[in-house]
């Protein structure tokens, strides 16, 4: 220790004033990178981050608090994984670099216009960075020698070319710079528009909120993530030193292991613009290998070249698809979280939940690119709203879901989860509702109360007169009461999981535990696990507005995984401190196949 002082940690202002920026980072990314994305505009990345520039230098002239740039940065690309587009890996990192870059720009110059545009140029210079990087990755250095003999063929027909093979490079990286700096000036004099006029000239049209990308069946591992990292590196050395059918066969043997694993993740193999990417690569090659010579050998080096590119493209392609499955693991993020990522956590949850009220207000995409200025102004000049908006605002209750058809054994599963996390030392609360069967049929289903292990007939099909009729079952009025009272407990008693078995179709008709659920969802708990009808799960969470951090289906579900993965989640929250955090995070389970109970 030096003794040196210490920057203070930054206040939760700056992580939520982040929040509100990178929330609105992120919706122009989903909304505009899936519109442009549909109509194949060519440097649509170029597009989205001058966009973004302007943002951020109209959220930097608003809030002149330092730090809040970067921060945004890294929540929207965290907030990216919500878009429908399949490769997120890529675009994640360019907008956390963008951030970073920007926020340097403002630092060298210390703010203002300056300052902004400085940023705004180094964040556009990232952009064209960022893309000469991945094709290097992708087809690696043969694509230096191909580039260099096509700009020799050029300047055969033209002349020479200033720079040589640096020209071309040198002008493009220069016009990223120009449209990286006039974006941010733009932005900045966006933020100094009048609220008014702008909300006049643009209004503001609900926008449908895209849904998630859907994902593959896979539980993430992080001995999966650890194989694809040792794996990918020596398959590109294989290929960089074997023989090309050496090579070939290495591939075809990796390939055909991850397909055991990450088959879906590696369809984008099979896309016809993947393998149109590469015919075109092809016949480039082979006119640049014709420069300065020509024959059979010319044309049979330059289709060799081609082959080794290809192939070390479907490797690359392939390996960063089974990286991306694989970074989902909530177990990365519990680490994260206990090592210093907490503050950086619960601003993405506060940028989730800030999300749909960002695009709900947002013009359409046609707009936004008709009228960059205008939108970009009518944006920014809605961020202290929003920010005011969010620190009022009730955060939604967290919850994990089993689900399934009925008699799939939902209520089994629960049991030994719930026997899992009380041998955890997790404090539970809530309601058990177990069911009988006779003749093939579910006959009944009994209330057990989680603290105490109390019982109680709840429902049968031949139940008492005096019982409450709900379909073809009749419903105990003293069984309901102590599931109700048990809901009441764990909710005053300070559990960390409140248990609800099950959330259906007497629940959304208003009956049930339909009155305490909206109780625990008013007043969340640290966390919901709840039981729910597949067929129900829709209706479910329309009905109450829940953020599904897992949805676990009964069927094929490992109760000691599940209770382990609760359990991490149950850290999570005492780590993040739930009381002092606004929003929540996304959904983030899918929906699978499985069981459940009337």
């Amino acid at each position: 220790m030096d003794g040196a002082p210490r920057e203070p940690p930054p206040t939760p202002l700056v992580w939520r004033q982040a929040a509100v920026l990178g929330s609105l980072w992120a919706a122009s990314e989903i909304l505009l990178g899936s519109f442009l994305h549909n109509l194949r505009v060519p440097l649509r990345g170029h597009v989205l981050t001058a966009i973004a520039i302007a943002i951020l230098a109209g959220g930097s002239r608003l809030w002149r608090q330092r730090g809040v740039v970067w921060r945004a940065g890294l929540i929207a690309a965290a907030m990216k994984s919500v878009s429908p587009s399949a490769v997120l890996l890529g675009p994640m990192v360019a907008i956390a670099m963008e951030g970073f870059l920007f926020e340097l720009g403002l630092a060298l110059v210390r703010g203002g216009l300056g300052g902004a545009v400085l940023g705004g140029a180094l964040a556009m210079s990232w952009t064209f960075a960022h893309q000469l990087g991945s094709l290097l990755i992708t087809y690696g250095l043969n694509l230096v020698e191909v580039y260099t003999r096509l700009v020799a063929l050029a300047e055969r027909q033209l002349g020479p070319i200033p720079l040589g093979a640096w020209g071309p490079l040198t002008a493009l990286a220069v016009l990223n710079l120009v449209v990286g700096a006039v974006a941010a000036a733009l932005g900045w004099r966006a933020a100094s528009q009048p609220a008014a006029a702008m909300a006049q000239t643009m209004g503001g049209t609900p926008q449908a909120f895209p849904a998630p990308r859907a994902r593959t069946p896979i539980t993430p591992h992080l001995g999966a993530l650890g194989a694809v990292a040792v794996a990918l590196p020596l398959g590109l050395l294989a290929l960089a030193r074997l023989p090309l059918p050496a090579g070939a066969a290495v591939l075809a043997a990796l390939l055909g292991l991850g397909a055991l694993r990450w088959g879906k993740a590696l369809q984008r193999l099979a896309r016809p613009r993947f393998w149109v990417g590469i015919l075109l690569l092809t016949g480039v090659t082979a006119v640049a290998f014709q420069v300065g010579r020509a024959g059979p050998e010319a044309a049979l080096e330059g289709l060799r070249v081609a082959a080794a590119m290809t192939l070390r493209a479907m490797l690359v392609t392939a390996g960063f698809a089974a990286v991306g499955v694989e970074l989902a693991n909530p177990r990365l993020r519990r680490w994260l979280a206990r090592w210093g990522a907490g503050r950086l956590l619960a601003a993405g949850e506060t940028a989730f939940a800030t999300l749909p009220a960002i695009i709900a207000a947002m013009p359409p995409a046609r707009t936004i690119l008709r009228h960059p200025l205008r939108a970009v102004s009518a944006q920014v000049q809605r961020l202290d709203a929003w920010l005011l908006q969010l620190d009022k605002q009730t955060p939604p209750a967290r919850a994990v879901i089993i689900t399934g058809e009925t008699g799939s054994g939902k209520t089994t599963l629960l049991a030994a989860v719930v026997e899992a996390l009380r041998a955890r030392g997790v404090r539970l609360g809530g309601v058990l509702a177990p069911g009988s069967w006779r003749d093939g049929r579910r006959w009944g289903f009994e209330v057990v109360e989680v603290g105490s292990g109390r019982r109680e007939p709840l429902a049968a099909r031949e139940g008492p007169p005096d019982w409450l009729p709900a379909g073809q079952f009749r419903v105990n009025p003293a069984g309901l009461e102590v599931g109700r009272a048990a809901l009441r407990a764990a909710r005053e008693g300070g559990a960390q999981v409140v248990i609800v078995d099950e959330v259906g179709p007497w629940e959304l008709a208003g009956h049930g535990w339909a009155a305490e659920l909206d109780t625990l969802v008013a007043q969340p708990p640290p966390l919901l696990l709840l039981v729910v009808r597949r067929a129900s799960l829709a209706a479910v969470l329309a009905r109450w507005p829940l953020v599904a951090l897992a949805v676990y289906p009964a069927a094929g579900s490992d109760p000691a995984k599940v209770a382990g993965e609760l359990a991490g989640l149950v850290e999570t929250e005492a780590t993040l401190g739930r009381g002092e955090h606004p929003g929540r995070q996304r959904p983030r389970g899918a929906v699978g196949a499985g069981g459940g109970q009337p």
